[in-house]
């Protein structure tokens, strides 16, 4: 079986690896200790909150509280750090710690797990990865238990803050608090920057943690100039892109929130202006993929839930926890349309020429992921035409993205819509075009022919 595995493809082995622990944790979750007492969960809604958790989505039948036991909520916080780390990051970092050979095949497996774009010092990076991760999560649930272990007591409140922790780190979405996600803190400064921030960490990329980090030693130890213009330049033309499109998509998200909604009393109207934009931050830095909530989506405008259903197909960074289509990839198709209507043949950014490949990249993955939504949203559509394609639309891309948040409508949807938004959440985890092409039977080696030129009219 070992060896059967070992020749699959790299697609093949990341949907399967996928599968299995999604498989085992709800095989987990159904087990007696996992449940309570009062408990409604059926085995298709522990398939369901597995999937979720793997696929760091945040969408669920059964409510986390309701429903599953420390025990259950223990195995829920291991499937949410392995869906956000990526499996085959902890499956490679076990080999590497024990000393063990990848062979090119796995590494390549692994490299693509984890969105990285070179297979060089995979040890090094991984141990980086896992090292740089308990840092923030334990930063983290010291944080939150500042506020829960009062307000809940020493045992709850230290067992709600790491789930907390890796909840938003991984962005999973998920809470042990209720049905309502953190609308009850809605005001609160401190939750609410720190899940904001785990949120931006986790899904800023791991390449942005390390070439950041680089930098802030060199500033430290006094060997590069004390300068934000100059910081910003070290960095690497991916992570500089990362970080402007994150802060771009931040603040005018934030402004377009804030301005719709401002006079909306059921939604923030009756809110003072900084808990105002508190509260466009945190929607804006949730809808990139993390899932949590402090307000009630079914009170907004529909234009605010558009605009959240575009902000969530943007998502976070590559190499991250988030999904979506991803920053940097939002920002080659936009400059390629920007090149383009400027009459530039090559698409430029800081002085650098992207390859004509990444930019062939970068579009097969927007149309693979906008293909994959209009089949998900138009078969939610028909099983469900009594529900307003607004709310159709934001319940799709928030599984698609993997992003988790909802207007209140997973748990209404019949089984037949919740098995469509289960996959939509495994294609936006692994990525629409690794979940096809694992699906594929490769009979005979594909020949790149290249014809005579053929002309044809567009536009």
């Amino acid at each position: 079986m070992l060896k059967k595995f070992s020749g699959w493809s790299v697609s093949q082995k990341i949907a399967t690896s996928f599968a299995f622990v999604i498989f085992t944790g709800s095989l987990l979750l159904t087990l007696p200790i996992s449940q309570l007492p009062t408990s409604n969960a059926t085995y298709l809604d522990n398939l369901f909150t597995a999937v979720s958790m793997v696929c760091v989505t945040g969408l669920f039948t059964e409510s986390v509280h309701d429903s599953y036991t420390i025990f259950g909520q223990i195995v829920g916080m291991v499937l949410m750090q392995i869906g956000g780390l990526g499996l085959m990051t902890l499956i490679a970092s076990v080999i590497t710690r024990l000393k063990g050979r990848m062979g090119l095949r796995n590494r390549l497996a692994v490299q693509e797990g984890i969105n990285r774009g070179d297979a060089r010092g995979f040890k090094e990076y991984l141990s980086d990865i896992l090292k740089y991760t308990a840092v923030i999560e334990g930063t983290g649930f010291l944080l939150l238990s500042i506020r829960f272990v009062p307000e809940m007591g020493w045992p709850s409140g230290l067992f709600t803050s790491p789930f907390l922790t890796i909840s938003a780190f991984c962005n999973a979405g998920f809470d042990t608090l209720g049905n309502v996600s953190l609308v009850a803190y809605v005001h609160d400064p401190l939750v609410n920057f720190v899940i904001t921030s785990l949120i931006i960490l986790g899904g800023i990329g791991f390449s942005v943690w390390f070439d950041v980090s680089k930098s802030v030693k060199c500033y430290m130890g006094k060997k590069c100039r004390p300068s934000l213009k100059v910081f910003f330049r070290g960095l690497s033309l991916h992570s500089r892109l990362a970080i402007g499109v994150t802060l771009i998509v931040i603040v005018v998200g934030i402004v377009f929130f804030v301005a719709v909604e401002y006079n909306n009393p059921n939604s923030i109207g009756t809110f003072t202006f900084p808990q105002k934009l508190l509260a466009g931050y945190f929607q804006t830095v949730t809808m990139r993929t993390a899932g949590f909530a402090t307000i009630d989506y079914t009170t907004v405008y529909p234009f605010t839930l558009f605009w959240f259903v575009i902000t969530m197909f943007v998502g976070g960074s590559p190499g991250g926890t988030a999904g979506g289509l991803k920053t940097t990839t939002f920002a080659i198709i936009f400059l390629t349309l920007y090149n383009e209507l400027r009459g530039q043949s090559n698409v430029n950014i800081a002085n650098h020429t992207i390859s004509r490949q990444q930019v062939r990249q970068a579009f097969v993955i927007f149309l693979a992921l906008l293909g994959t939504l209009i089949v998900g949203t138009s078969l939610l559509s028909i099983l469900n035409p009594e529900v307003d394609f607004i709310f159709i639309l934001f319940e799709a891309i928030s599984a698609l993205a993997t992003v988790g948040v909802s207007a209140n409508l997973t748990p209404t949807l019949g089984r037949l819509s919740q098995a469509v938004l289960m996959f939509l959440m495994f294609a936006g985890r692994i990525g629409p075009i690794t979940l096809l092409d694992s699906l594929a039977k490769r009979t005979q080696k594909v020949q790149d022919v290249e014809y005579s030129k053929g002309n044809i009219l567009i536009g």
